[in-house]
């Protein structure tokens, strides 16, 4: 087996990913609150000797509008109380926890991260999010908290936490029976962390986590968000839509990282991605397409069911300024002309695009037919590209969609990793449990065969199961006399 060895990480949710997924003939009712529905996946990515299994996690302030978007947001278990069951029904793989900084304190996550990584054997990664939400925001006593402030907050917490975990030197408890002493005070130290946003005076009650320092995930390609990766991550996924914006953006944050760090540390790019599977490349496409007829449209699937100010309002304005897929409200053939600078209204859902119009499509209606193009070999000069279809792939998914075989899907991801666009990924799936159990049973057989990836696990912790060494403890490194008992 080769030294490099491409990694999979597998993100759990309850319906998958594609939007009209959970509606699809073979795909379960979700248990959302059964553990064993959890556990299902979890053996089932376990198995297949992935990395990690990703608990992702949001905090959605409206629940009624949530279920035309992703419908896992409307009823999830909290990811550590979860987790902490799921390291019980599993011995091998990481568990990534969700957690938002700005809706918790320093002291708080870095006790609950630690216990995770000690019940677990050391399994533990966090994976930081700082999205923004007015209604999430207001269930903590909190204004919509955006901007970079988010990101400066997050800078100092992460700090924080991590001097937690370094509160308490190994070897510090000594419960020493003849002498009395439980605990060696020297190796016992107090933060006296007087920060702008945070004031921490104590210790945490508990041995430093079996990983040294948790590793961090972070997700996210903007300025801020390329700083944070590059100073505190241990590995980012975000969804770059070619090999080459992969490669462009990893190497942009390895020289930020660089910079911030003072040293080289690996930081490994896991981008998430889709895989759709069929017995051919055409019953995978046909999938594909089912599922975007499952997607729930406007009643007026033409004209849209806003009125004529909406389109110069300011809510059209963010939507189309984030170039996110089309959310529930505005999925007609009105907000894709708008996104894409086309009146393709007179065409009707079934029309087809000629060439001459397609020309006329600005920067983003040319990535949909490229996308297009990708997932279903429709083209414009092919005569192949309806209406429907360009709407369906401006709402579909937000992790890049890899459609056709078992077979097509593993030369995918090996191009990505042979080319250095990636060390791996993070897997979601587009509906359970067909998918899912077919990338595993199909796909992961074939990266074996093509000597990319483990055929067992040589490590028991996160940490090793990616290489990275045990950070050395804050307190230890410091001289003796600068230490606070």
């Amino acid at each position: 087996m080769p030294e490099r060895q491409l990694h999979l990480g597998y993100m759990h949710w309850l319906n998958g990913t594609h939007w009209g997924g959970w509606r699809h003939p073979d795909a379960p009712t979700a248990q959302a609150f059964e553990l064993d529905y959890a556990v299902k996946a979890l053996r089932t990515v376990e198995d297949a000797k992935f990395d990690f299994f990703f608990l992702g996690d949001t905090l959605p302030g409206d629940i009624a509008e949530e279920q035309w978007i992703t419908t896992h947001n409307t009823g999830r278990l909290e990811p550590f109380t979860l987790a902490s069951q799921l390291a019980l029904a599993s011995s091998k793989i990481g568990l990534v926890v969700t957690a938002h900084p700005t809706f918790y304190e320093p002291y708080i996550l870095a006790r609950l991260t630690a216990s995770l990584d000690h019940l677990s054997g050391g399994r533990l990664a966090w994976n930081v999010v700082l999205g923004a939400s007015d209604l999430a925001a207001r269930n903590f006593s909190l204004p919509d908290l955006g901007g970079a402030g988010r990101y400066e907050r997050a800078d100092e917490f992460i700090h924080v936490v991590q001097r937690l975990w370094d509160s308490i030197e190994e070897g510090a408890y000594l419960q020493d029976k003849k002498t009395g002493h439980y605990v060696d005070d020297t190796l016992v130290h107090r933060l006296e962390w007087k920060g702008r946003h945070f004031q921490v005076a104590g210790t945490l009650p508990l041995e430093r986590p079996p990983q040294g320092h948790i590793p961090l995930l972070y997700a996210g390609a903007s300025e801020l968000s390329r700083e944070l990766t590059a100073k505190w991550a241990d590995i980012n996924f975000t969804g770059p839509a070619t090999p080459e914006d992969s490669i462009a953006f990893n190497t942009d944050v390895r020289q930020r990282a660089e910079r911030l760090r003072g040293r080289v540390d690996p930081i490994f790019f896991l981008p998430g991605i889709t895989p759709l599977i069929g017995d051919t490349r055409a019953a995978a496409v046909e999938l594909y397409e089912e599922l975007n007829a499952l997607l729930p449209f406007d009643d007026d699937i033409v004209e849209g069911d806003q009125d004529e100010s909406y389109w110069s309002g300011p809510q059209w304005a963010r939507i189309n300024g984030s170039r996110s897929p089309l959310p529930k409200g505005v999925r007609s053939v009105r907000s894709l002309s708008e996104r894409i600078g086309v009146d393709l209204r007179p065409l009707g859902i079934d029309g087809i695009v000629k060439p001459d119009r397609a020309e006329q499509f600005n920067a983003y209606g040319r990535r949909l037919l490229t996308a297009l193009a990708e997932r279903t070999d429709r083209t414009v000069a092919g005569g192949g590209v309806r209406v429907r279809d360009l709407l369906g792939a401006s709402i579909a998914g937000n992790f890049p969609l890899v459609t056709g075989t078992a077979a097509q899907v593993a030369d995918t991801l090996i191009d990505w990793f042979d080319r250095g666009a990636a060390e791996g990924f993070n897997v979601s799936t587009p509906f359970l449990w067909e998918q899912l159990e077919r990338f595993t049973g199909e796909v992961v057989p074939i990266l074996q065969e093509r000597g990319v990836y483990r055929s067992e696990y040589t490590s028991d912790t996160f940490r090793g199961h990616f290489g990275l060494d045990t950070p050395p403890n804050s307190f230890a490194t410091t001289g003796r006399e600068e230490r606070s008992a």
